[in-house]
Protein backbone atom coordinates (compact mmCIF):
# COMPACT_ATOMS: atom_id res chain seq x y z
CA UNK A 1 0.00 0.00 0.00
CA UNK A 2 1.55 3.52 -0.74
CA UNK A 3 2.21 5.77 2.10
CA UNK A 4 -0.27 7.97 2.99
CA UNK A 5 -0.92 8.70 6.64
CA UNK A 6 1.82 9.25 9.08
CA UNK A 7 1.66 8.86 13.07
CA UNK A 8 4.17 11.38 14.79
CA UNK A 9 4.15 10.48 18.02
CA UNK A 10 6.33 12.37 20.51
CA UNK A 11 5.77 14.53 24.07
CA UNK A 12 7.95 17.43 21.83
CA UNK A 13 5.21 19.30 20.72
CA UNK A 14 8.12 21.10 18.73
CA UNK A 15 9.40 17.83 17.31
CA UNK A 16 5.75 16.95 16.50
CA UNK A 17 5.21 20.51 14.43
CA UNK A 18 8.81 20.29 12.50
CA UNK A 19 8.43 16.60 11.46
CA UNK A 20 4.77 17.49 10.44
CA UNK A 21 5.68 20.03 8.36
CA UNK A 22 8.24 18.36 6.31
CA UNK A 23 5.99 15.28 6.03
CA UNK A 24 2.86 17.51 5.09
CA UNK A 25 4.83 19.48 2.22
CA UNK A 26 5.68 15.35 0.92
CA UNK A 27 1.77 15.47 0.11
CA UNK A 28 0.97 13.06 3.36
CA UNK A 29 -1.48 13.84 5.88
CA UNK A 30 -0.01 13.63 9.52
CA UNK A 31 -1.45 12.77 12.52
CA UNK A 32 -0.18 13.23 15.83
CA UNK A 33 0.22 12.09 19.67
CA UNK A 34 2.05 13.78 22.38
CA UNK A 35 2.22 10.23 24.58
CA UNK A 36 1.78 6.86 24.53
CA UNK A 37 -1.40 6.06 25.26
CA UNK A 38 -3.04 8.55 22.70
CA UNK A 39 -0.33 6.77 20.17
CA UNK A 40 -1.95 3.74 20.48
CA UNK A 41 -5.28 4.61 20.50
CA UNK A 42 -4.51 6.89 17.24
CA UNK A 43 -2.80 3.09 15.55
CA UNK A 44 -5.67 1.42 16.85
CA UNK A 45 -8.64 3.48 15.15
CA UNK A 46 -6.62 5.47 12.59
CA UNK A 47 -4.26 2.46 11.33
CA UNK A 48 -1.76 5.06 9.57
CA UNK A 49 1.06 3.40 7.00
CA UNK A 50 3.72 4.62 9.23
CA UNK A 51 4.57 5.81 12.98
CA UNK A 52 7.20 7.72 13.98
CA UNK A 53 7.92 6.68 17.98
CA UNK A 54 9.43 8.48 20.62
CA UNK A 55 11.20 6.11 22.81
CA UNK A 56 10.66 7.93 26.13
CA UNK A 57 7.03 9.41 26.12
CA UNK A 58 4.72 9.52 28.96
CA UNK A 59 1.59 7.00 29.73
CA UNK A 60 3.54 4.34 27.50
CA UNK A 61 6.99 4.53 26.14
CA UNK A 62 7.49 3.63 22.27
CA UNK A 63 8.47 0.10 22.58
CA UNK A 64 5.28 -0.29 24.83
CA UNK A 65 3.02 1.20 21.98
CA UNK A 66 4.89 -1.27 19.88
CA UNK A 67 4.40 -4.30 22.43
CA UNK A 68 0.95 -3.65 23.08
CA UNK A 69 0.07 -2.80 19.06
CA UNK A 70 1.54 -5.90 18.17
CA UNK A 71 -0.67 -7.83 20.69
CA UNK A 72 -4.10 -6.02 20.24
CA UNK A 73 -4.06 -5.66 16.39
CA UNK A 74 -1.84 -8.94 14.78
CA UNK A 75 -3.42 -8.22 11.34
CA UNK A 76 -1.76 -4.57 11.19
CA UNK A 77 1.84 -4.00 10.09
CA UNK A 78 2.93 -0.40 9.41
CA UNK A 79 6.68 0.33 9.45
CA UNK A 80 7.66 1.91 12.43
CA UNK A 81 10.39 4.29 13.08
CA UNK A 82 11.72 4.64 16.26
CA UNK A 83 13.51 8.11 17.50
CA UNK A 84 15.39 8.51 20.55
CA UNK A 85 17.15 11.08 22.42
CA UNK A 86 18.38 8.98 25.14
CA UNK A 87 18.72 5.14 24.01
CA UNK A 88 21.82 5.92 21.67
CA UNK A 89 24.13 3.14 20.94
CA UNK A 90 24.40 0.06 18.91
CA UNK A 91 22.84 -2.19 21.72
CA UNK A 92 19.91 -0.18 22.14
CA UNK A 93 19.37 -0.56 18.12
CA UNK A 94 20.00 -3.54 17.92
CA UNK A 95 17.40 -4.86 20.32
CA UNK A 96 14.81 -2.14 19.31
CA UNK A 97 15.52 -4.24 15.53
CA UNK A 98 15.46 -7.92 16.87
CA UNK A 99 13.11 -7.14 20.38
CA UNK A 100 10.46 -5.03 18.70
CA UNK A 101 10.84 -5.44 15.03
CA UNK A 102 11.63 -1.94 14.26
CA UNK A 103 11.84 -0.77 10.91
CA UNK A 104 13.77 2.40 11.65
CA UNK A 105 16.21 3.31 14.91
CA UNK A 106 16.84 7.00 14.47
CA UNK A 107 18.25 9.11 17.04
CA UNK A 108 17.96 13.16 17.95
CA UNK A 109 18.57 15.49 16.49
CA UNK A 110 16.99 14.16 13.63
CA UNK A 111 17.46 15.90 10.78
CA UNK A 112 14.06 16.46 8.07
CA UNK A 113 16.26 14.84 5.28
CA UNK A 114 17.63 11.65 7.32
CA UNK A 115 14.11 11.09 7.91
CA UNK A 116 12.81 11.61 4.53
CA UNK A 117 15.78 9.52 3.20
CA UNK A 118 14.84 6.68 5.77
CA UNK A 119 11.04 6.80 4.88
CA UNK A 120 12.38 6.19 1.40
CA UNK A 121 14.04 3.43 2.14
CA UNK A 122 10.29 1.83 3.12
CA UNK A 123 8.27 3.44 0.48
CA UNK A 124 10.38 3.88 -1.97
CA UNK A 125 7.58 5.80 -4.36
CA UNK A 126 7.90 8.57 -1.48
CA UNK A 127 10.89 9.41 -3.17
CA UNK A 128 9.80 9.08 -6.76
CA UNK A 129 11.11 5.75 -6.78
CA UNK A 130 9.51 2.78 -8.65
CA UNK A 131 7.41 0.95 -5.65
CA UNK A 132 7.22 -2.40 -3.78
CA UNK A 133 4.50 -4.47 -4.70
CA UNK A 134 1.21 -3.95 -1.91
CA UNK A 135 2.23 -6.72 -0.46
CA UNK A 136 4.95 -5.58 1.45
CA UNK A 137 3.29 -3.15 3.50
CA UNK A 138 -0.20 -2.84 4.69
Amino acid sequence: MALKTVLIADDSRIFRALMSEVLQEHGLEVLQAADGREALDTLLSKRPQLVILDALMPMLSGFDVVSQLREKAVDYQPAIFIVTAVYKSRRWESEARLQYKVDEYLEKPLEPEDLVKAIGRHFPEFLGLPGRPASDKQ
